[in-house]
């Protein structure tokens, strides 16, 4: 379960913000680290084609600079018992970062993201907003400039926190929060937020329906996380459960602001494009107002022949529709 994890780093100090938190998912799972730093390849004046020059000054400088960067940070992560290597490539950034992650045997991807515009996320998506897209595995994801400036000591993660809204595609974390937790000895925390209903007028019969609706879906959330619970005790795990009421993304980010013990784990469909743009992402929303770690989950993706565990199978771990019945973006 995450024995390899790639980590693109550019460079910035709002990327290395991750490998605090990083540092502690591979202790619990004895992670290799491979830090990769992508260089943009020279145009050719002539022909406009992209290619390397030989030889070329900014290039084999970049490299130098790249191998120097990266000898500082392997020595500090090896110095703390986390096995580490790094790795430059030259090529366009996503392509380059999305293809490594594929044919590259990696279980885990962790990546720094910075907050953009609201306007500009409605006309053009960020490198790590199409990595985030594309990745076909796992993913530490860190607002690394927003966690910058809480300006607060880092808590260490010692509790999942568990994002659920009782769809198939939230669903596919569950088998990734059993072999973490089991691997970390880590409690778990399910949460489901229910819509809060607000703006009733008094003078209306209707006043008296938006008290019972929100009591309804509480009381729905509360038997549907209980379910789970009871599956995961069975199983020998510390379970607890809570129901929040609220706007989803700010309500979620608000329980784990006031618990940064705990690391957030979510599973979602992420929505790229006009879709994003129109109809939102809860995934996505967390990522841009928070500044604590998410482990992201692509729906869809089950754990593979090197994520297996034999005494961890439940029921969650053949997921066998892809999360298409019922399936809402998370």
């Amino acid at each position: 379960m995450f024995k390899r994890v790639l980590v693109p780093m550019n460079g910035s100090e709002s990327t290395e913000r991750i490998l605090h938190y990083l540092v502690q998912v591979t202790n619990w799972c004895d992670s290799e680290l491979t830090l990769l730093h992508v260089l943009r390849p020279t145009r050719s004046r002539s022909t406009g084609d992209l290619q390397i020059e030989y030889p070329n000054m900014l290039t084999d400088r970049a490299h130098g600079l790249a191998r120097e960067y990266f000898a500082e940070i392997v020595g500090q992560l090896n110095g703390v018992g986390v096995t580490t290597r790094s790795a430059i490539a030259t090529g366009e950034v996503v392509d380059t970062v999305v293809a490594r992650a594929s044919a590259g045997g990696f279980d885990l991807m962790a990546l720094a993201v910075g907050e953009r515009h609201p306007a500009l996320r409605h006309v053009t998506e960020s490198p790590g907003e199409r990595i985030r897209v594309r990745s076909p595995i796992p993913m530490l994801i860190l607002n690394g400039h927003l966690e910058g400036k809480m300006g607060r000591a880092k808590a260490p993660l010692t509790r999942l926190l568990v994002a659920m809204n009782g769809t198939r595609v939230s669903e596919f974390a569950l088998p990734y929060v059993r072999r973490v937790a089991r691997a970390g000895n880590l409690p778990i925390t399910l949460l489901r937020v229910v819509p809060e209903v607000a703006g009733f007028h008094p003078a209306t019969e209707l006043s008296t329906v938006a008290p019972r609706f929100v009591e309804g879906a509480r009381r729905s959330a509360e038997e549907y996380l209980e379910r789970h619970a009871t599956d995961l005790a069975e199983q020998g795990f510390d379970v607890a459960t809570r129901v929040e009421a609220g706007p989803a993304a700010r309500t979620i980010v608000d329980v784990q602001s006031a618990a940064p013990e705990h690391l957030l784990v979510m599973a979602s469909i992420v929505r790229h494009g006009w879709r994003r743009a129109v109809l939102g992402c809860t995934a996505d929303e967390v990522i841009r107002i928070s500044g604590r770690p998410l482990l992201l989950i692509p729906a869809g993706r089950r754990p593979g022949p090197v994520d297996s565990m034999e005494d961890d199978a439940g029921p969650d771990d053949s997921l066998d529709n892809g999360g298409k019945n019922g399936a809402t973006t998370v």
